[in-house]
């Protein structure tokens, strides 16, 4: 049975219903975005209109990917470290549903995103909730996909390229950025080979409704979201440990990015030297438009802003093998940036030293657990079971 919908009523029927062989639900009502988000919400999506009236499906095999799970093959790994494609996120989104647009698709997916679904998605991006992942080649858009985001899942609309290999890289840093943010899920609706191919997989669709049953709506990263993330880690064992923390954190957000995962506070034994007082030491994610250069002079000036008397050698340089670990009121260190790897005589990307540090892996695994650190390929999960650091780090708060 296919539902006809209440144009002045937004709901939905039950997704378990759907029996139609096409899998389609249910049509009528808008695209208007309270439609739209309740339609996610249950795991139902708009695929296509006629006469203005919107068609809902909901698939009995419903292809999905945890973002952990993306699989990067060897050579798609060598075209993102080539350097060739540069990736950013809600910079383009009209120009990228509108190129998906155009892409030849074959029926009857070859017009299914019309002016409707263009002016629809438009407006789900300027209220924070649809997002675009794109590629640039010589400052050209190339490549790139669009979503909608709520609470942990990301649900996967199109995806487009002009030149090879641009949507898989977009595709890439969208699952870096679930795996960051702690996405639970990435919706990519129906089965294709080339998705098959990144790792998605169908699962039926009643366990993919249960799954989304669990979601939580508060937890929706919501707003435009920045083209960067960095991971720091803070901390300090001079005067008010805790106060210095909260400050930290309050700069970081004015003058770094947005914070927008924040670890359980650990106490941990001096690194290196003895002191009389413990550090207090806290992961963060922190998303960001600076590049990772701006990112570590900023945070050397909030610093130096809080009492901070840092050597000249900074310890993200691996070559500082004469820096004296001292007390010191506050401490931010540079984890990761993105998924980059730095070289530079100021700063080392991902940190040289961090998956030697037990009060470094301990906080990251309360908020990226699963983030592949780039150059070892293993997960923070990983590292931290291998690490032979035994000082003690206890939770404080």
């Amino acid at each position: 049975m296919v539902y006809f919908l209440d144009n002045n009523q937004v709901g939905f029927p039950d997704p378990h219903l759907t029996d139609d062989p096409r899998d389609l639900l249910c049509y009528g009502g808008s695209l208007g975005p309270e439609w739209l988000l309740n339609a996610y919400y249950l795991g139902i999506f708009p695929w296509y209109t006629e006469s203005d009236i919107p068609f809902w499906f909901c698939p009995r095999q419903r292809m999905v990917l945890r973002p952990e799970e993306f699989h990067c093959s060897k050579s798609l790994a060598r075209t993102i470290k080539s350097g060739r494609f540069e990736t950013r996120v809600d910079t383009a989104f009209e120009e990228v549903i509108r190129h998906c647009a155009s892409m030849e698709r074959g029926e009857p997916l070859g017009t299914w995103i019309g002016e409707d679904f263009i002016k629809a998605f438009c407006d789900l991006h300027r209220l924070g909730l649809a997002h675009s992942f794109e590629t640039y080649q010589d400052g050209q858009l190339v490549g790139g996909l669009y979503g909608v985001s709520l609470s942990n899942f990301f649900f996967g609309e199109s995806m487009f390229h002009t030149v090879t290999d641009a949507s898989k890289v977009a595709f890439a840093r969208m699952a870096d950025f679930g795996v960051m943010h702690n996405f639970r899920l990435i919706d990519a609706q129906m089965y294709t080979s080339h998705l098959a191919s990144l790792g998605a997989y169908e699962i039926p669709r009643d366990d993919f409704l249960d799954i989304l049953a669990e979601q939580d709506i508060q937890t929706t990263y919501s707003g435009c979201w920045p083209n960067n993330s960095v991971v720091l880690l803070i901390g300090g064992n001079q005067g008010d440990r805790m106060t210095l923390l909260m400050q930290a954190i309050s700069l970081i957000a004015d003058q770094i990015g947005r914070v927008s995962a924040a670890s359980t506070i650990f106490e941990t034994a001096p690194w290196g030297f003895e002191a009389e007082q413990n550090f207090l030491n806290q992961a963060l994610v922190v998303d960001t438009d600076l590049t990772a250069q701006e990112v570590l002079r900023r945070a050397l000036a909030i610093e130096t802003q809080l009492g901070r008397v840092r050597p000249t050698t900074h310890p993200n340089n691996p070559t500082s093998n004469s820096y004296n670990y001292t007390s010191r009121p506050i401490d931010i260190d540079l984890i990761f940036y993105n998924n980059s790897i730095v070289d530079t005589p100021s700063l080392t990307l991902p940190h040289p030293r961090m998956h030697l540090r037990r009060f470094v892996l301990e906080p990251l695994s309360k908020i990226i657990p699963h983030y592949k650190h780039p150059i070892f390929q293993k997960s923070i999960l990983q590292l931290l079971d291998e690490c032979q650091d035994k000082g003690p780090v206890e939770p404080y708060l």
